[in-house]
């Protein structure tokens, strides 16, 4: 991990910054990892591919079924097995959760990789890891998905240990400008 010094004050801070980029090896298995969980769960119009999903979400004609926190994390368990060794060293996955059930899957980085990130997308798109960072389209995106996936309790995490929330609080908002107090007669 690069480390920045900077000066304040008297002191020094140092400030960790994240990796320059997402090591191949790792993009992949990160982008792999959340397609396996999207097919398992059905995500991102996977079912319209022909992927059977392994909760039951009641299909087409039916009325809607709920699925819990706990049939997604048993359903999910089951996609990324033993598949994904980086899986809760190098980035943690975390399915965001809406009442009638889950809603997408996102992975950020962890350790040296902190910082970057990515998240669910249509069948045919990749789903590569960007830097998550305000300031930039996807980087904002990602930056709102891990705010939402660290501050609800409902959050599906794998590793269950692994959360990715270090510097996940969102920004306090800008200071508004007041009025000078009244001058005095």
């Amino acid at each position: 991990m690069l480390t920045t010094i900077v000066a304040v004050g008297t002191g020094l801070l140092l400030a960790a910054q994240p990796a320059a980029k997402v090591p191949p090896p790792v993009a992949k298995e990160m982008t792999e990892a959340i397609v396996a969980v999207n097919k398992a769960l059905g995500l991102e119009s996977w079912e319209a591919h022909g992927v059977k999903p392994c909760v039951d979400r009641g299909g087409e004609g039916a009325g809607s079924k709920d699925v819990s926190a706990e049939d997604t994390r048993t359903c999910a368990q089951s996609a990324i097995a033993d598949n994904f060794p980086g899986l809760g060293k190098t980035f943690a996955l975390g399915i965001l959760m809406a009442p009638i059930g889950p809603v997408t899957v996102v992975a950020f980085g962890l350790g040296d990789l902190a910082g970057w990130g990515a998240y669910s997308c249509d069948p045919g798109r990749k789903c590569l890891p960007a830097k998550i960072d305000p300031g930039t389209k996807w980087g904002k995106r990602l930056y709102d998905r891990r705010i939402k996936a660290c501050q609800q309790a409902t959050t599906v995490w794998f590793p269950a240990d692994a959360r990715a929330c270090e510097g996940a609080e969102p920004s306090p908002p800008p200071a508004q400008p007041t009025a000078p107090p009244p001058a005095k007669p």
